[in-house]
């Protein structure tokens, strides 16, 4: 499994973990206990965001961890949007210094801020299908400030960061953790739709083979409606505010709300297919966006087919005395980077 690893301490004997997917509009929490055959979950909540300071973000991780009962105090988070970069490269095969070097050297060619300002991280993904003699690599890199500013928000809250991670690498984890038996032929996308930020992988054989942040989301749907038919779209709720005379307006207006993503999604199947000769043969959703209006219809029109929605939390055993299964099954898949950053524990 891919991930961003930076690692702050070295962890020890782990019980517990929790981890903290903070977004641009709420924040996702969830806790898994370790130890049994199989995980369990013991807690998970979302808590909106009230205001866009770090403070603001800090009191919600506090508030939310303390409602959920979190025990321990280290967190695994993860990292997404402008401020980060990650893409798979085709490298030469040869020695890890050598390989250290040469991928510092291709990473200034595209990353849009100085490389001297970043973290970098990779990982080999093996023998190249496309370049013989050439390895696949998983590369990641972040703007220092950025990262830290993330770790603070997570001090400030009164936590530690263990593991810092990627949202799309967390998705992937997530997914494959659940999917265990992808056959090797097929190419399979995951899109996970967020508030501001969409994240798009692509899976051949259960291996990324291309990556990208889309800055589309939900709060861009909300807000052409909103214009377009005078209604007020709140980004937590998108059935609020849409009376029954209304509902077909918004419903046509979603189709042009949509468009973007759909119109860049189809953008980046078409390069990966190019670069690599095959196409998509399945579509997995998940996301706070999932179940947006029309957004099913929307992929139906221009893919062919509807995507797939999936549960983050199959792998995990669910104790209904604990957890309330039917809160589960109203989340849309919003745990879906929460459950893969908890894989970072070790499970």
């Amino acid at each position: 499994m891919a991930g961003f690893n930076l690692q702050l301490k070295r962890p020890g004997k782990i019980r517990s973990i929790t981890a903290l997917d903070i977004g641009s509009h709420s924040i996702k929490m969830i806790e898994i206990s370790v130890g049994a055959e199989r995980p369990s979950l013991v807690s998970f909540g979302i808590k909106k965001i009230q205001g866009l300071s770090s403070g603001s973000v800090a009191d919600a991780v506090r508030t939310l961890s303390e409602d959920l009962k979190i025990a321990g105090r280290d967190l695994n988070i993860s990292l997404a949007g402008s401020s980060i970069v990650a893409r798979v490269i085709s490298m030469p095969d040869m020695g890890d210094e050598d390989l250290k070097n040469a991928i510092r050297f291709e990473t200034e060619k595209f990353i849009p801020f100085d490389i001297n300002e970043c973290t970098l991280d990779f990982h080999i993904q093996g023998k190249s299908a496309r370049e013989k003699n050439n390895l696949d690599i998983l590369l990641a890199a972040a703007k220092k400030d950025y990262v830290l500013a993330k770790i603070k928000i997570v001090e400030d809250a009164g936590f530690s960061v263990n593991v810092v991670d990627v949202d799309s690498f967390a998705l992937t984890n997530a997914f494959l953790k659940n999917f265990t038996s992808i056959e090797p032929a097929k190419t399979i996308a995951l899109i996970n739709v967020g508030a501001v930020y969409t994240n798009l992988v692509i899976l051949r054989g259960g291996v990324i083979s291309f990556v990208r942040d889309l800055a589309i989301g939900v709060n861009d749907f909300c807000q052409t409606i909103s214009k377009k038919c005078g209604v007020n779209l709140e980004l937590s709720d998108w059935s609020k505010g849409v009376s029954a005379e209304k509902s077909a307006e918004v419903a046509l207006s979603a189709k042009s709300a949509l468009a973007g993503l759909v119109d860049e999604i189809k953008l980046s199947f078409g390069y990966h297919e190019n670069q690599s000769g095959r196409g998509i043969d399945e579509i997995h959703i998940s996301g706070g966006g999932a179940g947006f209006i029309g957004l099913e219809e929307a992929f139906n029109d221009t893919f062919g087919s509807k995507p797939a929605r999936w549960n983050p939390f199959q792998f995990l055993n669910i104790d209904p005395s604990i957890v309330n299964a039917d809160e589960i099954a109203g989340t849309n898949g919003s745990f879906a980077v929460c459950a893969g950053l908890a894989l970072r524990g070790g499970l």
